[in-house]
């Protein structure tokens, strides 16, 4: 058994890197293609200044993303617990911001998210505490 928290080659170490790259990707099409993404969002604009913001959000994800794939290779296993425990919060917030925009259909997908990601926080956590108690 590995002393790792989250083994390299564990079915959860994969889910959570493939998670991570594919946030990462998302933070650079908003970054690179804001329009696009803003649509993807839900909120399309072509305005301007609303794309710098979009833009600024793509920076953030792509900031968010690195540090989980940084915690990742740190074996940092409660650090990414509490990095998707943050994204699922900030998934919350977001289908907020749809609800109040759009209805229940703009939020569904943000919803969607928070499960995702919280399930994903939950697993995490469990599945480094199981090991720290089983002694590796």
């Amino acid at each position: 058994m590995s002393d790792r928290s989250l083994p390299v080659r564990s079915p959860m170490t994969i889910v959570l890197l493939l998670a991570s790259l594919a946030f990462l990707g998302l933070g650079l099409r908003t970054f690179f293609l804001p329009a696009s993404a803003a649509a993807f969002y839900g909120a399309p604009t072509e305005s301007a200044e609303a794309l710098v913001f979009v833009k600024a959000y793509g920076a953030r994800n792509i900031g968010i993303s690195l540090l989980a794939l940084t915690l990742i290779y740190l074996d940092a296993g409660m650090g990414v617990g509490a990095l998707l425990a943050a994204a699922a919060l900030i998934a919350g917030l977001d289908a907020a911001i749809m609800l109040g925009h759009a209805g229940f259909g703009g939020a569904l997908k943000h919803l969607i998210y928070v499960a995702v990601l919280g399930a994903l926080a939950v697993t995490t956590f469990a599945v480094v505490s199981i090991r720290r108690i089983r002694g590796g």
